[in-house]
């Protein structure tokens, strides 16, 4: 499974968009507003989430300090 490390910066982040396959992620530091679904959910240092990648999903970093985040996707994505 590829994964990555993604780092954002204040408002940084993607607009919900849906696909195949399944996400995990780690919040190594800061905090993130995660939207799955319709719902949205803060997140965290040290919380995880998993989602199936056909619901709507996006993210953004609405906090003033860098977030940091452990991404996992499969099928690959990016």
């Amino acid at each position: 499974m590829p994964r990555i490390t993604l780092v954002l910066c204040y408002s940084a982040g993607i607009e919900p968009i849906s696909h195949q396959g399944e996400e995990l992620g780690y919040v190594l530091e800061g905090e993130i507003t995660l939207t799955v679904d319709g719902k949205t959910y803060q997140v965290p240092v040290g919380a995880s989430f998993h989602f199936r990648s056909k619901e709507a999903h996006g993210f953004r970093n609405l906090t003033q300090h860098p977030a940091k985040i452990l991404w996992v996707s499969t099928p690959p994505t990016f």
